[in-house]
This record gives structure tokens, C-alpha cells and sequence, in this order.
């Protein structure tokens, strides 16, 4: 279910971000009177083109920046179970032990 949703939201955030590409592309050229149909055409595909190519690029960065950071919080997850364990065990073993001494 989750997977799905995931899914659904790349598909809408990347449908979203082709139409923006093409928007701007549009506004660009609207700069730009003196284009003819085929240049201006042109124009826009490579313009828009040009900015799902950068958005690609950065999405990638940030999913393997989240992969990192994934990895290294759950490193740092094991390492602070284990520490909690150790410490939780040698303190049961500390009063296992003044319990037994004062039960003497």
C-alpha cells in the first residue's frame, strides 16, 4: 500500500515538474517577440528540455543524499540500542549483585 502511494507521489511531483519546465519555457519565450513559430517551438522543447534534465539531477541528489542519511541514522540507531542493552544488563547485574550482599 505504502509502495503504491510513494508511487502516485513521484508520479505527481514529476508531472508537476514537467509542467513548470514547460511554463517557464513559455514565459521565456514570450520574452522573445522577434522568434518565429519554428524557433520559438523549438526553443521551448530545448528550454524545457534543459530544466527536467537539472531537476532530474537533483532529485537524484537528494534521493542518494536520503539514502546516506538513511544508513548512517541507522548505524546510529544499532549503536545506541547496543549501548542500551549493555547498560540496562550491567545495571540489572549491579542490583542482582547488592541484592544478593544485603539479602546476607
Amino acid at each position: 500500500m505504502q509502495d503504491g502511494l510513494n508511487q502516485l507521489d513521484g508520479y505527481l511531483y514529476w508531472q508537476a515538474e514537467l509542467a513548470e519546465a514547460r511554463r517557464e519555457a513559455m514565459a521565456f519565450c514570450d520574452k522573445l517577440s522577434w522568434l518565429t513559430t519554428g524557433e520559438r517551438r523549438d526553443l521551448e522543447e530545448e528550454y524545457a528540455r534543459a530544466r527536467v534534465d537539472m531537476a532530474k539531477a537533483a532529485t537524484r541528489r537528494i534521493a542518494d543524499r536520503c539514502t546516506e542519511l538513511r544508513a548512517e541514522y541507522e548505524a546510529r540507531y544499532q549503536r545506541l540500542r547496543q549501548r542500551t542493552v549493555a547498560v540496562t544488563l550491567g545495571a540489572a547485574s549491579c542490583l542482582l549483585v547488592v541484592w544478593e550482599l544485603l539479602r546476607k
